[in-house]
């Protein structure tokens, strides 16, 4: 129906929208039809509140410039904020490594383009990015600790300590007994005199007699000493002997003895096993009755096996 004129009022009162309750005033009410449906509109004398879909029809046009924004604020009423030019446009995200930023789009950097950790580089205080399931949290942990953890876990019996030496350089034997002086390695914390699998330095390599010629075991247990030392014999033929000497209990562990052919290159490899004390030191030693040397193909390896 277009329009009410020439219509009577019981065929068209519930065509006229009414407030709910009294005259309009200070308090928000409801705008009903005649038969008194409530529409979605709420009016008062200054506030107006819609419950349900809002439409403007047609919509507004659009502006590149403005920079006022209507928002909702916590109450539910409408208000304006100013905002900066930054919340518009295509604005640049910066991540730093080991996160990358594509757009607006950010992620993990793919491993491949950071720097490498290698097993010579590692270091105790290196750190591990880690999720703790316990408080649903990412923490981190170091590198020592993470190595302790997998060493005394249930079942980790074939991460037990393990020292590897190599000869520092290709020797001369003396005809007197002397100290195996090995290679320089270091620890997870850069100390050059140590070394060994465990954190916690459970073997030692240190200077006595000589540089890096005694190997200390802080931890008691079951230990296997390998050795291996290549001979480079003279002219001669030279009875070499190499021992594996108890510092601390002055006393030889095991002794290989072998006689070598002239200018010959031989090897002499033996192993031992002993029940070690916490703080046992032991050496290496070797002498030759004539001409020869030990090449630095020459090893040893003590093991931990129980």
């Amino acid at each position: 129906m277009a329009s009410l004129s020439g219509s009577k009022i019981k065929d068209t009162f519930n065509l006229i929208l009414k407030m709910a309750t009294t005259a309009l005033s200070g308090t928000k009410q409801s705008v009903q039809d005649g038969d008194g449906n409530n529409s979605a509109l709420k009016l008062s004398t200054s506030d107006v509140e819609v419950a349900g879909t809002f439409s403007i029809v047609p919509q507004p046009a659009t502006t590149s410039t403005e920079l006022t924004a209507l928002l909702i604020a916590t109450s539910g009423t409408v208000v304006t904020r100013e905002l900066d030019s930054s919340a518009f446009g295509s604005a640049s995200i910066t991540a730093n490594s080991p996160l990358s930023a594509t757009g607006n789009t950010i992620g993990v950097d793919d491993p491949i383009n950071l720097s490498q950790l290698t097993s010579t580089t590692a270091q105790n205080a290196d750190k591990y990015l880690i999720w703790d399931e316990t408080t649903s949290a990412y923490k981190y942990i170091l590198f020592s600790d993470l190595v302790s953890f997998v060493q005394s876990a249930s079942g980790s019996t074939n991460f037990l300590p393990v020292m590897s030496l190599v000869a520092n350089a290709e020797t001369t034997i003396d005809v007197a007994s002397s100290n195996i002086s090995w290679a320089l390695i270091t620890d997870g914390a850069g100390n050059s005199s140590s070394g060994g699998f465990s954190t916690d330095l459970q073997i030692q390599l240190q200077d006595s007699s000589a540089v890096r010629d005694q190997v200390q075991i802080d931890v008691a247990g079951t230990y296997k000493f390998e050795v291996s030392m290549e001979i480079k014999s003279g002219s001669g033929t030279p009875a070499v002997e190499v021992e594996i000497h108890d510092d601390d209990n002055t006393q030889s562990l095991q002794i290989a003895n072998r006689t070598m052919n002239s200018n010959n290159l031989d090897v002499i490899s033996f192993t031992a096993t002993r029940q070690v004390s916490a703080g046992d030191k032991f050496s290496f030693n070797i002498k030759s009755s004539t001409s020869s040397s030990y090449t630095k193909n020459s090893y040893c390896i003590v093991t931990q096996i129980a």
